[in-house]
């Protein structure tokens, strides 16, 4: 049987967001994808963790632990959500920035005017899920922000000289 492709959408927090093309990660680690977008999410609550599981996100892949306690979200879990710039299948819609829209709107959120998204910014995320168990492939889709804290260079972390 054919895997069938998965969306839920969950509320929580953003952290190290890095969702747009003026921000986007480019680590020489993302070299085949050309960058990456990504962002630590924290699920609001346990239930809304919980939702995300149900759905079929894995809790360990390739034998990483997908699910952890953060330091920088006083030890609440949560998880990496990224999508890459380039998708390795060559397949346009799989890659690209994630649409990054005001609250429920389809209003775009504009690095520039708006501001970057700083470490606790509340905002809906929704991911699609493809295939099962710890094979699952995870894709970040759309995030709306709700409540923005601006971006505060002044707490960036030391290593990002």
């Amino acid at each position: 049987m054919a895997s069938k492709t998965k969306y839920g959408v969950f509320e929580g927090k953003l952290y190290y967001s890095k969702l747009f093309t003026d921000n986007m990660d480019d680590h020489e680690y993302h070299e085949k994808t050309q960058g990456q977008f990504n962002t630590v999410f924290i699920p609001k609550n346990e239930k809304e963790l919980n939702k995300m599981v149900d759905l079929g996100f894995p809790e360990v892949s390739m034998g990483n632990k997908m699910i952890k306690e953060w330091t920088v979200a006083d030890g609440q879990k949560g998880m990496k959500l990224k999508r890459p710039n380039v998708h390795p299948s060559g397949i346009e819609d799989f890659g690209g920035a994630p649409s990054v829209t005001k609250g429920k709107t389809n209003t775009p959120w504009d690095y520039i005017e708006d501001g970057a998204l700083g470490g606790g910014t509340t905002a809906l995320v929704k991911i699609s899920i493809y295939g099962e168990g710890s094979v699952a492939s995870v894709r970040l889709e759309k995030v709306g922000i709700l409540n923005h804290v601006p971006y505060d260079e002044t707490t960036a972390p030391d290593d990002q000289w």
